[in-house]
């Protein structure tokens, strides 16, 4: 039997506790509809990100990913408020508290944390292990496609919610998608797939160094996290409609990761939990 060390065993416990917060804060918002529960739990997301992160990929290459993503994001998001690309013209109203460039603090973190599990959700669907050191462009690109697939999936849930139910932002020309405008999703695609491709990229330079073995439990945790916010539009999503379509947008990458895991699991780590 492999023995896990003291420091993963606190940083499994710290992810843990923080998926737990994540699932409370969410409990919250359904028992009593409070809009600002997104502001905690993007939070409580952006740290359980990292520390799993760390575990999975190291502490260096998780900082770039991080700020790739954080730069990233707030950089399209404000281009888009303030010429209708990527996403289509639209503006944020005062539910997620301040920010910079008309862009809330949380939207930058709550990119990283979306496209993180993305991509580790990918190499788990396509190469069934959950780092994947650089194996070339065109696998870069592959991967890339397909963790920007498994984002978008996310947010053919996320975007109604937050315009009709939270009142989160504004778009200035509502489109046929639930309101949404259909070029927001492409727009989602592209902005994933620009933040993976980079960061994949950045492993030449920066191979992924996890700091001790990584463990089932570790390369499970992001599909857990993905799974809960399946779980959360498949049931609470809004419009009602919303709801169908996150069930299989949503659960096909999430059950095929879940595969993906159990087959790296049986082929290289059988005793590693």
């Amino acid at each position: 039997m492999t023995h896990t060390p003291p420091h993963d065993t606190l940083r499994h416990g710290a992810l843990g506790l923080l998926l737990i917060g994540v699932i409370g804060t969410i409990l919250y918002h359904v028992l009593t509809g409070a809009a600002a529960f997104w502001v905690p739990v993007t939070l409580l997301m952006a740290l359980f990100c990292l520390t799993s992160s760390t575990q999975l990929i190291g502490g260096a290459s998780t900082a770039v990913f991080f700020a790739v993503g954080v730069t990233a994001g707030l950089c399209f998001e404000a281009l888009s408020i303030r010429t209708g690309f990527p996403f289509g013209p639209y503006y944020y109203t005062s539910v997620f508290g301040p920010g910079a460039l008309g862009v809330p603090f949380i939207i930058p973190l709550a990119w990283y944390v979306i496209v993180y599990l993305g991509y580790t959700i990918a190499n788990l669907m396509i190469r069934h292990e959950p780092v994947v050191p650089h194996g070339g462009i065109s696998e870069a690109i592959f991967l890339s496609l397909m963790g920007a697939a498994v984002v978008t999936a996310y947010d053919l849930g996320l975007d109604p919610f937050m315009v009709r139910k939270i009142g989160a932002w504004v778009m200035i020309n509502p489109g046929d998608y639930f309101g949404e405008q259909l070029r927001g999703f492409y727009g989602w695609t592209l902005v994933a797939f620009v933040i993976a491709l980079i960061v994949r990229v950045s492993h030449i330079a920066l191979p992924p160094r996890p700091p001790t073995r990584v463990t089932v439990l570790s390369a499970a945790y992001p599909v857990v996290a993905y799974g809960v916010w399946w779980v959360f539009f498949s049931t609470a999503g809004f419009p009602l409609g919303t709801r169908v379509i996150a069930m299989y947008a949503m659960g096909i990458p999430t059950l095929a990761a879940v595969a993906g895991l159990l087959a790296w699991r049986r082929a290289h780590a059988p005793e590693a939990f």
